[in-house]
């Protein structure tokens, strides 16, 4: 591995940039914040396995057979930020780059906390494991297996195609204009899902759940929407072939453009808590469940 450590100068509040070391200085009243880039060359697919103990991650691609990592390490005082240790490796077209918690900084730490930040540009067609312990996560227009993980922060994945992963311990989870398999999961905020999907798996343990399929989505596996607490709004094709399966503890199930065939379960109220149709021609489970709240549906 090989460890970086980007020479660091401070001038006044302003900021400093040394163009033959791509390193740069910028100084706050929050602390001090201090800038690297890394470029990589690649002759097939890039494999990318991002960590940080705490930070962003923005992933976004261009149209060049190279990787451009850029690094923001952020401490109270310009050691501290000098202190940040980035690890980076290449082999082939897998690259590594991970930033592990500093030593010092392992149990409890009073006043502002050390962070290292990452924004990597790669081409479209990528393969990405992308993990954070505690902030959020942006990626735009990529092609292949994405798998983006926050121990704590917010999930944005936009024009994403292939296969997406997105998890979230506390934090809420944005996809839009997605193609292929997606699977979401928060344990604590809402999700919005929109695209053209294959597969989904959605559960979250605390949060609403909107859902839109667009024309030519198609369940090539069941579909799983999932959440503790909170309301599922799906909008799907209307030519969608599935056997729809919803259910909640409490709110109700209602139904736009569903067949008058479809058999309700009802208690002593009249009250629909549960839903079971056959969409266009049948086939996979759309599942849906709700543990507290209603459940929208319309085609």
């Amino acid at each position: 591995m090989q460890k970086l450590t980007p020479v660091l100068a401070v001038l006044g509040t302003s900021l400093l940039s040394i163009a033959t070391s791509a390193c740069s200085i910028d100084v706050r009243g929050e602390g001090v914040v201090a800038r690297e880039e890394k470029r990589f060359v690649v002759s097939g697919q890039a494999d990318l396995m991002l960590r940080t103990f705490d930070g962003s991650i923005q992933m976004k691609s261009w149209d060049r057979d190279e990787v451009l990592v850029e690094i923001e390490r952020r401490g109270p005082d310009q050691k501290a930020a000098e202190a940040l240790v980035v690890n980076m490796s290449q082999e082939g077209d897998r690259i590594v780059v991970d930033a592990p918690t500093p030593r010092e900084q392992r149990g409890i730490h009073i006043g502002s906390s050390p962070s290292v930040s990452l924004i990597v540009t790669a081409p479209r067609k990528v393969s990405v494991d992308a993990r954070t312990g505690d902030g959020s996560i942006n990626a735009d227009e990529l092609s292949g297996t994405v798998g983006l993980s926050s121990g704590d922060g917010s999930i944005r994945a936009r024009r994403i195609e292939g296969s997406l992963r997105a998890r979230t311990g506390d934090g809420s989870i944005s996809v839009t204009d997605a193609a292929g398999r997606v699977e979401a999961d928060s344990g604590d905020g809402s999700v919005e899902l929109t695209g053209r999907f294959d597969a989904v798996e959605v559960r979250t343990g605390d949060g609403s759940v909107r859902l839109e399929a667009l024309d030519g989505s198609t369940l090539k596996t069941d579909w799983n929407v999932n959440t503790g607490d909170g309301s599922i709004t799906l909008r799907l094709p209307a030519n969608l072939d599935a056997d729809l399966d919803a259910h909640t503890g409490d709110g109700g199930v209602h139904a736009d453009g569903v067949p008058v065939q479809a058999e309700r379960d009802n208690d002593n109220r009249g009250n629909r808590d549960s839903l079971r149709a056959q969409l266009g021609k049948g086939g996979r489970t759309l599942r849906l469940r709700s543990g507290d709240g209603a459940i929208n549906i319309s085609r």
